[in-house]
């Protein structure tokens, strides 16, 4: 669920005067976003769980130092990012990303979709998961390009250059699937 910007800030804002209806509400607007980026770096459903549960503790036990409760999602975004690379420096360990979910294409049957999401689903797992972050973010989460750039430590004038060349190699990777992607049998 996209949460709206005016509604995270009075949340913000509310969780901040201790108001535990309005931390329980961002929760439930945010968490699918956070699940998402964890479970596509670590690529393990209940350790995707347990790092979420984990972001949003950290979370809270920091909320009262937002001072702009405007940038929350890019915030959280980055500390869950951060939360995943301090579980792989702990663990020594690291696995390469991907994408669990894509967009369903209209037009065909659902055998015909399942199979066009492997396609794209392993193209994106051959990318870095700098592209990937940056493709999900923008693609398939909605973000600005000045959040994706917050999240990502890049500034925000080359955000758009950076998207173009993650495209541009997801491109390369679907190359030979052009005709199974585009029939709408």
């Amino acid at each position: 669920m996209k949460a709206g910007k005016h509604a995270i800030i009075e949340l913000v804002k509310r969780s901040q005067r201790g108001d535990e209806q309005a931390m329980s509400e961002l929760i439930t607007m945010l968490k699918g976003l956070i699940y998402t980026i964890i479970f596509r770096m670590v690529k393990d459903p209940e350790l995707s769980k347990d790092l979420t549960q984990d972001t949003f503790i950290r979370f809270f036990l920091k909320i009262q130092k937002i001072k702009y409760p405007e940038q929350t999602r890019a915030w959280i975004c980055k500390m869950a990012r951060n939360i995943v690379y301090d579980y792989y420096r702990k663990a020594k360990k690291h696995e390469t990303v991907s994408f669990e979910e894509i967009p369903e294409p209209k037009g065909v049957s659902g055998l015909e979709k399942r199979h066009k999401k492997m396609i794209i689903q392993d193209a994106l797992a051959r990318l870095t998961e700098r592209d990937q972050m940056l493709l999900t973010m923008a693609y398939y989460e909605g973000f600005s390009l000045s959040e994706v750039g917050d999240v990502m430590k890049i500034p925000a004038k080359n955000v758009k250059v950076y998207l173009h060349r993650a495209r541009l190699r997801l491109r390369k990777e679907l190359e030979g699937h052009k005709n199974e992607l585009l029939s709408t049998r």
